[in-house]
């Protein structure tokens, strides 16, 4: 089982995002471990890839650290959560 959170805290340079992840089982705990270590992604991670990039957004640091994603080359998260705006 995967659970997610995504959350500002203040920093030295402003607002500065946090991610907590929790995976709970031996299989998604196994797959996660695999997945880190450079194994190919599973449909339940994609959705937890969804799922997470949403919290972040919501957060004035973490749509900054999604921002920083696009301009180093990464997929464009912000755009696709807004709808293309």
């Amino acid at each position: 089982m995967y659970e997610s959170r995504a959350y500002d805290k203040p920093g030295d340079f402003g607002q500065e995002p946090v991610v907590v992840l929790v995976v709970s089982g031996t299989h998604d705990v196994s797959r996660l471990v695999n997945l880190f270590n450079g194994g190919s992604t599973l449909c339940e991670q994609l959705d937890v890839g969804q799922k997470l990039a949403a919290q972040v957004a919501r957060h004035n640091g973490g749509r900054d650290a999604l921002k920083l994603l696009a301009q180093h080359g990464g997929p464009d998260l912000l755009q696709r959560l807004d709808g293309g705006a």
